[in-house]
């Protein structure tokens, strides 16, 4: 779970993206990949396979949500909520990771954004938002995410660099991103898909699995953006939309800085990070 409001400065609002939520259950799979298992990719020489089924919603709201009229100039209101099907694929030997997404849900009033947002926001006692009527209009989302990472530097037990580069193509949001990922403390093998022992491959000589750790964090991105759904509106009913923000006005480069600290004993952990970007459009 991520909300705009958790913040270590306290500078918490609904401006831009406001919150959203994930679910996941992961497993493994014996027998040979059927569809829809066979459009996701795996690294080749005996990898560790992961699959995921997901639940996620994305909500995105203007800077003053008490208005009920469209705020030009600023961010329109917009729920995504997607199912998605993954494989994380990762290589302890080549300390590599190629992670793939397929994702189909929706955009707009069928997503619950508006019905999420006000009931959260009801429970908490807070400002109750005005605008999902000039929500971004209803469409499809079909989308592939593509992210391999692989290990830069390890000069200690304790340190290591992480590169990554990832793309997004589909209706939801089409980009491309290079990025770094820093990890320092007491932390297990990135590149392992499994915690418990019974599950390790011994072959790979994993015999050293930590039943403490925490480590901090930091993960640094560059993204080249060719679309977005969430500002510019679906892609067969963008015309549809009350408001929407112009191509002309969408920054088609942004930068994202992450920060964080996972603390996990055996199988349990808890982890906290949090984001910083650069505007998705001018003006704002």
């Amino acid at each position: 779970m991520d909300d705009d409001f958790f913040n270590l400065r306290g500078e918490g609002t609904d401006r831009g993206y406001s919150s959203g939520v994930k679910l996941e259950f992961y497993f493994t799979k014996k027998n040979k990949p059927k569809f829809p298992a066979n459009f996701l990719m795996k690294i080749i020489d005996n990898p560790d396979n992961i699959y995921g089924l997901g639940l996620t919603q994305f909500i995105y709201t203007p800077t003053d949500i008490s208005r009920s009229d469209i705020i030009y100039g600023d961010r329109p209101y917009s729920g995504v909520t997607y199912f998605s099907y993954n494989l994380i694929s990762s290589s302890s030997i080549k300390k590599q990771r190629l992670s793939t997404t397929i994702s189909l849900g929706t955009i707009g009033k069928y997503s619950y954004a508006n019905e999420a947002q006000t009931w959260f926001h009801n429970i908490i006692n807070y400002q109750k938002p005005e605008g999902w009527n000039n929500q971004i209009a209803t469409d499809i989302i079909i989308n592939y995410f593509v992210d391999y990472e692989r290990q830069l530097f390890k000069p200690s037990p304790n340190l290591e660099i992480i590169g990554d580069i990832q793309a997004n193509a589909g209706t939801l949001t089409n980009n491309m991103g290079l990025g770094i990922r820093f990890r320092a403390g007491l932390f297990n093998d990135y590149f392992s898909n499994y915690e418990r022992p019974t599950f390790r491959d011994k072959r790979v000589g994993q015999t050293d699995m930590r039943k403490f750790q925490c480590f901090f964090f930091m993960k640094t991105t560059g993204m080249a953006v060719m679309d977005d759904a969430t500002l510019q509106g679906g892609f067969f009913t963008h015309n549809a939309s009350p408001y929407k923000i112009s191509k002309d006005s969408i920054n088609r480069f942004y930068m994202q800085y992450e920060y964080g600290i996972t603390i996990a004993k055996k199988r349990l952990g808890i982890s906290f990070s949090e984001k910083i970007r650069t505007p998705d459009f001018k003006g704002t």
